[in-house]
């Protein structure tokens, strides 16, 4: 499995498990963060809290993963269906683009797109 494809697994799987320590050690301390919660921020601190605010309001989990990169594996885009309950408990499920960029084994910006 290339570093590029590792990165790619144990992003949704710390995600899915809500394990943001192990998702912190992968990312760069400035990362660029964008498309978690409202407008953008930069930093693992910003990071941990974004996604734990999302994970609070939207329980939710992330399956069927289809990942797409440039040729060098530092801009990635993961398709997944995510699958949850919104703060007013009903059920959904629809696809969100999660783009990556990496830098030297490094994720320095994380983005998530929703068509809704």
């Amino acid at each position: 499995m290339s570093d590029t494809e590792s990165i790619n697994h144990l992003v949704i799987e710390a995600l899915n498990a809500r394990d943001f320590a192990a998702l912190a050690a992968r990312v760069h301390e400035d990362v660029a963060i964008a498309g978690i919660g409202e407008g953008s921020d930069n930093g693992r601190e910003a990071l941990r809290g974004r996604l734990a605010r999302h994970f609070e309001a939207f329980d939710e989990s992330y399956g069927d993963a289809l990942v797409m990169s440039d040729a060098l594996g530092h801009n990635v885009a993961i398709r997944v269906t995510a699958r949850g309950k919104s703060a007013g408990g009903a059920a959904y499920s629809k696809e969100k683009i999660l783009c990556l960029e990496v830098e030297d084994g490094m994720i320095t910006r994380v983005a998530f797109f929703s068509g809704s």
